[in-house]
C-alpha cells in the first residue's frame, strides 16, 4: 500500500498543472519578496490580535479566511479547469497574449498602486493572480472571482469614509435617535453629536461616524452573500429577496448595536459603554450572519451546491461499488 501511494505520489508531481503551481508558488514568493517587503516586515503585526481588534481589521480577515476557504474546497473545480486547459487546447497565439498581458498589468497594477496599509495584502494577492493567470488562464476565474469580493470588503468602507461620510452616519443617527427619545432617555444630538448625562452624573458626548454606522459589517455581509451565490445561486427573484432581507438586518443590527451603547452609558457610564463598543460587534454580527446563512440555505433545500456535489459523488461510488461486488472497506 505504501508503495502504490508512493507511486500515485510521484505521478502527482510528474503532472504538469502540479509543476505550474510550483512555479506559481515561487514565482509570487520572488515578487512579495522583491516589491513588496514592507508586507512581510508588516505581517507579523497584521496577524497580531491586538493590531487586528484594537484597529477593527477582524472584518476584512474574516473575508479573506472565508474566500480561501471557499477556494481550497473549489480546489477541484479548478485544477479541472487547468487540466482541461492542458489537455484539449492547441498552442493558441492569442490566447496566450491575452493572458499574458493581463497577468503583467494586474502585476504591474499591484507595484504601482500607492502605499496603503489598507491594501498591502491586497497588492501581494493581485501580484499573485497575475501571475495565477499567466500559467493556468481560465483556471484563474474563481481566484479573480475570489479576489474581487476580497477587494470590495476592504474598498467598501473607506469609500463610504471618503463620499458617503454624513448620510450614512445620518442614517443611523436618525432612528437611534428616535427610538432612544421615544422611550424616554434624554438625548441631544447636533450632526453627528450624541450627548447626554448618565444616571450616575456623568456627562458623555460621542460622535457617531459613518464607521459606527456598520459599513465595515454591511460589507461583510454583501461578500458573503456573494460567495453563497457562488457556491448556490437562488432564482433572480428570491436572491433579490434575500439580498434586501439581508441588507436590512445588517443595517439594523447596526441599529442596535448603537441603542446598547448608549443605554450601557446611560445606566453604567462612559468606562463601561467602550467595553461594550468593542465586543458589542464581535457579537451580535457573526449571530446575524449564521442566521442568515442558516435562512438563505433554507431557501436552497438545506445544502449548499458543494455538499450536494459531495453527496451525488458519494453515491455514485456506492453504486459502483454495487456493481462490481465490492464490499466496503
Amino acid at each position: 500500500m505504501n508503495l502504490v501511494n508512493f507511486k500515485n505520489f510521484e505521478l502527482k508531481m510528474h503532472n504538469p498543472a502540479v509543476g505550474k503551481l510550483v512555479l506559481w508558488i515561487a514565482l509570487s514568493l520572488v515578487l512579495s519578496l522583491i516589491f513588496f517587503r514592507e508586507f512581510w516586515a508588516s505581517l507579523g503585526t497584521m496577524l497580531s490580535p491586538d493590531w487586528i481588534f484594537s484597529e477593527h481589521h477582524a472584518a476584512p480577515w474574516g473575508v479573506l479566511g472565508l474566500c480561501l476557504i471557499w477556494l481550497w474546497l473549489k480546489r477541484r473545480e479548478i485544477g479541472l479547469s487547468a487540466k482541461i486547459k492542458d489537455k484539449n487546447s492547441k498552442f493558441n497565439f492569442a490566447l496566450y497574449t491575452l493572458n499574458f498581458t493581463l497577468g503583467v498589468g494586474l502585476i504591474v497594477a499591484a507595484v504601482l498602486m500607492p502605499p496603503s496599509q489598507d491594501f498591502m495584502v491586497f497588492q501581494v494577492l493581485l501580484a499573485s493572480l497575475g501571475v495565477f493567470i499567466i500559467l493556468f488562464g481560465r483556471a484563474a476565474r474563481l481566484p479573480s472571482l475570489l479576489l474581487g469580493i476580497y477587494g470590495f470588503a476592504i474598498s467598501f468602507p473607506l469609500l463610504i469614509e471618503r463620499f458617503a461620510e454624513l448620510p450614512y452616519a445620518t442614517g443611523a443617527i436618525k432612528p437611534v435617535m428616535w427610538f432612544l427619545t421615544g422611550v424616554g432617555y434624554p438625548l441631544q444630538s447636533a450632526g453627528q453629536l450624541v450627548q447626554f448625562t448618565s444616571s450616575g452624573g456623568e456627562p458623555i458626548l460621542v460622535v457617531i461616524t459613518a464607521a459606527c454606522a456598520g459599513p465595515a459589517t454591511m460589507a461583510v455581509f454583501i461578500a458573503l452573500f456573494a460567495l453563497m451565490m457562488l457556491d448556490t445561486p437562488l432564482p433572480p427573484k428570491k436572491a433579490a429577496g434575500m439580498f434586501l432581507f439581508g441588507a436590512v438586518g445588517t443595517w439594523l443590527q447596526s441599529i442596535i448595536r448603537l441603542i446598547i451603547l448608549i443605554v450601557v452609558g446611560y445606566h453604567l457610564g462612559g468606562s463601561a459603554m467602550w467595553t461594550a463598543h468593542f465586543w458589542t460587534i464581535y457579537i451580535l454580527f457573526p449571530l446575524w450572519y449564521l442566521l442568515f446563512a442558516y435562512i438563505y440555505f433554507r431557501q436552497t433545500g438545506g445544502k449548499s451546491k458543494m455538499q450536494k456535489e459531495k453527496v451525488k459523488d458519494g453515491v455514485e461510488i456506492e453504486l459502483k461499488n454495487a456493481k462490481l461486488g465490492l464490499k466496503e472497506v
